[in-house]
């Protein structure tokens, strides 16, 4: 029973922390309100001026002008005019044909007695045409030397006459016996050694210009 009796007593701690917790709260919202508010006084508005309105105008962008020529600037020529000089003739083409002979004319007059025939001049050549001529002696072309033992053994002699081709640049192209010795060995040697040894100055022709040519003699073929 005392135990009952003193948990229903009334508790003054209790009774003193539930007041002060309103208390607090009231305070805090009372010092919330107690805040100090500083207004600043307002800014006057500045004084405007009136700023002059300068306009830039950019300058134009000139390119250099190029050299000029003096003579470019010079007057033009006057052209001439030419004025086609009146005439009381009147000229017609005929449609139907060719023109046809205007009359007899006696060119012979006008001329004189000198008249073109038809025929011209010979024309007399610039150089005289040169023959063939031999470089060197043609006693040397053929000597005894030449002379086989078997030739002598069977005497063989005679006199071979021929004829040579010579080209333009002065050497012998061809050979011709003209005239036999008789005996087949000496004429081929005739043609043979000549062939071989002999030289020419080439002919020249009416225009001084090289050109191919002929020479002719002889060989006499004797025993030493």
């Amino acid at each position: 029973m005392s135990y009952a009796t003193t948990a229903n007593r009334p508790n003054p701690l209790a009774a003193i922390g539930a007041l002060g917790v309103p208390a607090g709260v009231g305070l805090v919202l009372i010092a919330g309100l107690a805040v100090k508010i500083v207004v600043n006084p307002p800014i006057p508005n500045p004084v405007a001026t009136d700023v002059p309105t300068v306009v830039v105008t950019p300058e134009p962008i000139v390119d250099p002008l190029p050299p000029t020529d003096p003579q470019s600037h010079a007057a033009p020529a006057p052209v001439p005019t030419f004025t086609r000089p009146s005439s009381d003739i009147e000229f017609g083409l005929s449609p139907t044909g060719p023109i046809g002979p205007i009359g007899d004319f006696d060119t012979g007059s006008l001329i004189g007695s000198d008249a073109f025939t038809g025929t011209l001049p010979p024309i007399e050549p610039l150089f005289d045409p040169v023959d063939a001529s031999p470089r060197s002696n043609p006693s040397n072309w053929i000597t005894t030397n030449d002379y086989r033992s078997s030739w002598i053994r069977r005497e063989l002699t005679g006199k071979a006459r021929f004829t040579l081709r010579i080209d333009a640049s002065g050497k012998v192209s061809d050979c011709t016996i003209t005239g036999s010795t008789g005996h087949t060995p000496l004429d081929r040697a005739t043609c043979m050694l000549i062939q071989q040894r002999a030289v020419f100055n080439p002919a020249k022709d009416s225009d001084g210009m090289a050109t191919a040519g002929t020479y002719s003699s002889s060989v006499n073929w004797q025993i030493p």
